[in-house]
């Protein structure tokens, strides 16, 4: 997609309602299931910007989403932290070009946007997510020597939760995109 096509009228309009559905889904409609498990459906809109309009669009959505939500909530923005939704929306977008590369609407390629919403899952929970929110709790404590052992004590927090979470995701951006993008999406990106 050029760049002009991404900031068409149909595409942000369409960003700015996935957005909205991120703020919503991160901020009232997360699952507390335990004490360690929270079920949070945030990334499913970013990683649908990435699949439908492409990863410029899915890296807005994720920064847009995360400093409007991280302002209502009445939060410090942390640039590190606000890595992880705008490399969700860069991840799911690539994958989509160069991994999927057919119609994403057809049923024989839901393994592949299920895959793409996997992927992107392991990526911003290991790597970025894993990063961003070490060096958030570092900062708090002001201590730069705790960094290895922070990482290791964040990794072991976020094992045995975020694999369930990803599954979630994956599952609903499969059932969504199948329901949604050839009906309403793919008429709204091809009139743009």
């Amino acid at each position: 997609m050029k760049r002009n096509q991404v900031f068409s009228t149909h595409n942000l309009v369409m960003m700015a309602a996935l957005a909205a559905m991120q703020i919503i889904l991160s901020r009232f409609l997360g699952i507390q299931v335990s004490d360690t498990l929270r079920l949070s459906f945030e990334s499913i809109p970013v990683v649908l910007a990435g699949l439908w309009l492409g990863p410029l669009a899915g890296g807005i959505v994720g920064f847009v989403a995360d400093t409007i939500g991280t302002m209502l909530s009445g939060l410090t923005w942390f640039p590190p932290l606000a890595l992880n939704p705008i490399m969700e929306g860069v991840v799911a977008g690539l994958l989509a070009r160069y991994f999927i590369r057919g119609d994403i609407g057809e049923s024989r390629g839901t393994w592949k946007v299920a895959l793409t919403a996997v992927i992107t899952g392991i990526l911003n929970a290991f790597v970025v997510g894993l990063i961003g929110s070490t060096l958030f709790s570092i900062m708090i404590m002001e201590n730069t020597t705790a960094f290895p052992v922070l990482l290791g004590a964040n990794l072991l927090q976020r094992l045995p939760t975020k694999p369930v979470t990803i599954a979630v995701n994956a599952l609903a951006v499969a059932v969504v995109n199948r329901a949604v993008y050839k009906p309403v999406v793919r008429r709204i990106v091809s009139g743009a």
